[in-house]
């Protein structure tokens, strides 16, 4: 055997041995595949579950803090009916709301515009700086017109109408609290149910996230495979170039070995005629067909 045959003889084990590695690759990577394709699906599940538990939640979690503005303003009416009910009668009215906050604000900046208006009619000043003190004691009254107003209109919608009597006070102490036990109730039933969804949300969260997980854990094996049986076709494209050239170069090989038989019986079949013996028809056809005369 010749070293070319050698040589196409191992490369023909080197193929086959590709080719099997390819082929392991080739299921390994639809097994992936098909892996990747169930945890995204899994994944997209949990998500599409979660998302709507969450949509059933938002009116609940919304209508919740619906209440709980109406129970704070309930609360606030009731608190300030009772401190009413405790005034004796013909007592002044004491302003008890939130506009209270705003006093200190309103005393200091009324304190800052009379400090302004003392600088400005016992000092010295030039244009400008008589122009700038102007400014500043106007700004400081529109905010102080600002801040009254505002005062008004919080006491206005804080406090409404008040009942004449005591009895009508806790008329309507009694009212509101009862709606005020009848809204806490409410807002207790709607806490349970939102507590109840977040409970299944919670889980199918941990699931999501789980799944995605394994969704591109599998990915990277299905781009790692990809890239594998990439290597191995490249490879085993290679081979099969080398093996062509091997086979081409043992045809030539061939022919070479079988012109020099030819010529050697060529050779052979002349000395035969030159030295007097007879060729049979055969040998004279074969003279002839490669242009010697075989008598």
């Amino acid at each position: 055997m010749t070293d070319s045959s050698d040589q196409l003889k191992l490369y023909y084990e080197q193929q086959k041995e590709l080719i099997d590695q390819i082929k392991v690759f080739r299921k390994d990577l639809d097994q992936e595949q098909k892996m990747t394709t169930r945890f995204r699906k899994q994944r997209d599940r949990y998500k599409a579950e979660r998302q709507s538990l969450i949509q059933k939640a938002t009116p609940e979690v919304e209508g919740r803090e619906s209440k709980k503005e109406m129970l704070e303003s309930l609360k606030k009416r009731r608190d300030f009916l009772r401190r009413q009910a405790q005034r004796q009668e013909g007592s002044k009215f004491k302003l008890l709301t939130n506009a209270e906050l705003e006093k200190l604000t309103l005393v200091e900046l009324k304190f800052q515009l009379y400090e302004l208006e003392f600088k400005q009619q016992t000092s010295s000043l030039d244009r400008e700086e008589e122009g700038l003190l102007v400014d500043e004691i106007r700004r400081i009254e529109e905010r102080i017109v600002l801040l009254e107003k505002r005062n008004e209109a919080i006491v206005a919608d804080y406090i409404g109408d008040i009942p004449k009597s005591k009895d009508k006070l806790q008329e309507e102490i009694s009212s509101i609290e009862e709606k005020i036990s009848e809204e806490e109730s409410f807002r207790k039933e709607v806490q349970n149910k939102i507590q109840s969804l977040y409970t299944r949300i919670g889980p199918l969260k941990e699931e999501e996230d789980k799944s995605h997980q394994e969704f591109v854990d599998h990915l990277q094996r299905v781009e790692k495979l990809k890239d594998d049986v990439q290597a191995k076709q490249e490879e085993l494209d290679s081979l099969k170039a080398k093996i062509a050239q091997v086979k081409k170069k043992l045809k030539v090989e061939s022919q070479q070995e079988t012109f020099g038989k030819i010529e050697e019986r060529i050779q052979k079949l002349l000395e035969k005629r030159d030295g007097g013996q007879a060729l049979s028809p055969e040998e004279q056809e074969f003279l002839m067909s490669y242009g010697h005369v075989p008598f």
